[in-house]
Order: C-alpha cells, then sequence, then structure tokens
C-alpha cells in the first residue's frame, strides 16, 4: 500500500513538473557543456544558497497568489526587516537573539497589516500590498537615516556559515521552511481552505469557511517569510541597508509562475515554486559563468516571467474550451446516429 501511495505521489509530482524539470536537465546539460565547472558540488551549493531568499518569499507569494492575491511589499520588508534588526544590535546593543526576533516580529507585523486590511475593505491586493511596499521602504530610510547599520562581524555566521563545513546555512533554512510550507499548503484543513478560496470564493464562503481569517493568515505568513530573508540578508553581508531587498518581489513572482502557479489562483504546489527558483538561479549563474552582463539577466528573467504567464493562459483557455467541444461532439452525434455507428464500428 505505501508504495503505491509513494509510486502515486511520485507520478503526480512528475506529471505537474515535467515540463520545467525537462528543461532544467537540458539547460544544466548546456551549460556544463560550455562550463565543466558548472556541476561542480562547491558551485551547486552557491546556486542553492543564491536562490535561498527567493525561494522562502516565493513560498509566501505562492500562498497569495493561490487565493488570487498578490504581495509586493515582500522586497521592502525584506529591507525593513534587516534594518530593524541590524539598528537593535548595533544601536540598542541588544543580543543577537533579540535582534532576530525583532526583525522577523517586523515582518510579521507588516504582513499582519496587509492581511487586515484587505480583511476589513474590498481594496485590490495589488493596491495594498504595493502602499505598504512604500510605507515599509520609507521606514527603512527612517530607521537607518539613509545611512547602513553595520553589525558585528560574528553575526555573519547566521547568513555566511556551513553545516560541517559543506552546506550553506541558507540553504538548510530554505528546506526547512519548505517542508513545513508543504505540510501547511498539503496536509492542513489551512492549506484546504486556501485553495477553496482560490478556486471559487463564492462556493469557499458558502461552506463556511472563514475568508476574512485565511487571508490574514496567508499574507502574516508571507511577511514572516519576508523578514526571515531580511535576517539572512542582514547577516550576509554584517549590515542594514536601506535599499536592501530592492525588487526581490519580483525573483518570487518569477519563482511561482515559472513554477506553474496560476496567475488565476485555485491550483500550485510549494514544491513547484522550488522548482522554479531553482531554474532562475541556473540560469543567473549560467549566464555569470558566461560573462553575460547583469542587465541581460534582468530581460531574460522578464522574458521567462512573461513565457511561463503566457503558458499559463493557454493552458487555462483550452480546459475552457474542453467541455465546450464535448458538448458540440456530442450534440453532433445525436444528430447524425449513423455517425455513431461507424465510430463504434
Amino acid at each position: 500500500m505505501f508504495e503505491r501511495m509513494f509510486l502515486g505521489r511520485k507520478s503526480t509530482f512528475l506529471r505537474d513538473n515535467g515540463g520545467i524539470l525537462i528543461g532544467l536537465i537540458v539547460l544544466s546539460t548546456i551549460i556544463a557543456i560550455v562550463q565543466p565547472s558548472f556541476l561542480a558540488s562547491k558551485n551547486i551549493f552557491n546556486i542553492l544558497r543564491s536562490i535561498s531568499t527567493m525561494g522562502i518569499i516565493g513560498f509566501g507569494m505562492t500562498l497569495c497568489i493561490i487565493i488570487n492575491g498578490i504581495d509586493l511589499s515582500q522586497g521592502s520588508v525584506i529591507g525593513l526587516s534587516a534594518c530593524f534588526c541590524a539598528m537593535l544590535i548595533s544601536n540598542l546593543h541588544l543580543p543577537f537573539g533579540v535582534g532576530i526576533i525583532g526583525g522577523i516580529a517586523a515582518g510579521t507585523l507588516m504582513g499582519g497589516i496587509n492581511g487586515f486590511i484587505l480583511c476589513r475593505t474590498t481594496m485590490p491586493p495589488f493596491i495594498v500590498t504595493l502602499s505598504t511596499q512604500l510605507i515599509a521602504r520609507g521606514l527603512c530610510y527612517v530607521i537607518t537615516m539613509g545611512n547602513m547599520i553595520y553589525v558585528s562581524p560574528s553575526f555573519s555566521i547566521y547568513g555566511n556559515g556551513y553545516l560541517f563545513e559543506v552546506i550553506p546555512y541558507p540553504v538548510i533554512y530554505l528546506f526547512i521552511i519548505f517542508i513545513a510550507m508543504y505540510l501547511l499548503l498539503a496536509k492542513s484543513r489551512l492549506g484546504r481552505n486556501i485553495y477553496a478560496i482560490g478556486g471559487n470564493i463564492e462556493a469557499a464562503r458558502f461552506s463556511g469557511i472563514n475568508i476574512k481569517k485565511t487571508t490574514w493568515i496567508v499574507y502574516t505568513v508571507s511577511g514572516t517569510l519576508a523578514g526571515i530573508c531580511g535576517i539572512i540578508a542582514c547577516s550576509r553581508v554584517a549590515q542594514g541597508s536601506p535599499i536592501t531587498g530592492n525588487a526581490m518581489e519580483f525573483d518570487a513572482v518569477a519563482a511561482a509562475y515559472l513554477g506553474g502557479i496560476s496567475y488565476l489562483g485555485g491550483e500550485g504546489k510549494i514544491g513547484s515554486t522550488l522548482i522554479g527558483a531553482i531554474v532562475l538561479g541556473v540560469v543567473a549563474n549560467g549566464m555569470s559563468m558566461l560573462l553575460v552582463p547583469w542587465y541581460i539577466q534582468s530581460i531574460v528573467k522578464g522574458l521567462i516571467i512573461l513565457g511561463a504567464v503566457y503558458f499559463d493562459v493557454t493552458r487555462k483557455r483550452k480546459e475552457a474550451e474542453l467541455p465546450i467541444r464535448k458538448r458540440e461532439t456530442q450534440k453532433e452525434l445525436e444528430k447524425n446516429p449513423q455517425t455513431t455507428q461507424t465510430i463504434q464500428g
């Protein structure tokens, strides 16, 4: 029985992500042919470390997109968390633990504010999170007075350290959070509610799901994950900067859409977002090894988002047209019984 369950889940995963996995393998093979050092274990871990923050906030973005929302404040919340953490440690001389908790709390608070506004008003998520994006970025400058706040170099262990001198700590954070988010979305009642709201919000309301509470939790989780990324970013460079996390929300959107998360909501998996982040990391790393300018990388990233959404729109249109074609075929068979006999023969 367990073997059938495992094989069933494996086949479902491959069916849902087969295209992007094939693309990842082909892309990695091409880069490895041109640059053999691409497949070195050190470079693989560098890629995973580089996409750790993208993946973590991508998980939060996935939840928001599934309920037909979006969180454009993530990048600024990362900056706010990093600056607040640096201020607590350097300016107020508090322990590292207090700075970490304070930075994550700042992210959670901003996410909670997003969720509260969306629960209490009919304002669209795009406008609400765009507004809080500007507010959070402004708070970064207020906290730092427009300057960088340096922290003790020993604080960098959380972002630059290694487990067993091999696995970077951010990679460990990424996979721990991945497991937690997978269990939340795939195995919990909250996850079922999230899918129900994204699939049909009116049906979810009539079935007794608390739409406001679920929405508030989703955006609070997104803010918390952005806060964690802010701590990682602060630790990586041992400073809090008012420009930390600038435009990182678009990386999260790219990872989610590239992973196959539908822009219409109601479907998507955390594992798919992780694969999308890995693909983007491979693309960025490969282009860097091939000495492609950074602005070209931005163009490629934009084309990836455009292409991913285009294929999703095309797939949705074909799925919507399929029942219509079936009904038309059925009517044609009813009008022409000879056709039915021919098909059966």
